[in-house]
């Protein structure tokens, strides 16, 4: 994956936290150490390395957010409206 297909992806798990967030599944502090790590999808002067650091860890942390039965309920809350 090139590094502007990782930035893509880092921007499309971002949308996904914020919605666990927006739907009540997390809270903002679930997602600290991914903003401690100070790469968002928009530092776009940040290397690839720290792109693909600051994915993964984010998108483990949504795995573990989404292995709960409290994210079932709000995805069928969300998709009901």
């Amino acid at each position: 994956m090139n590094k502007n297909e990782l930035v893509h992806l880092h921007a499309l798990l971002v949308r996904v936290a914020e919605a666990y967030v927006e739907w009540g599944v997390a809270e903002r502090d679930d997602f600290s150490a991914y903003h401690a790590l100070g790469t968002t999808p928009m530092a776009l002067q940040s290397s690839r390395a720290d792109h693909e650091t600051a994915t993964a860890l984010l998108a483990r942390t949504l795995a573990g957010l989404s292995d709960s039965p409290r994210t079932e309920e709000a995805l069928e809350d969300a998709t009901a409206r």
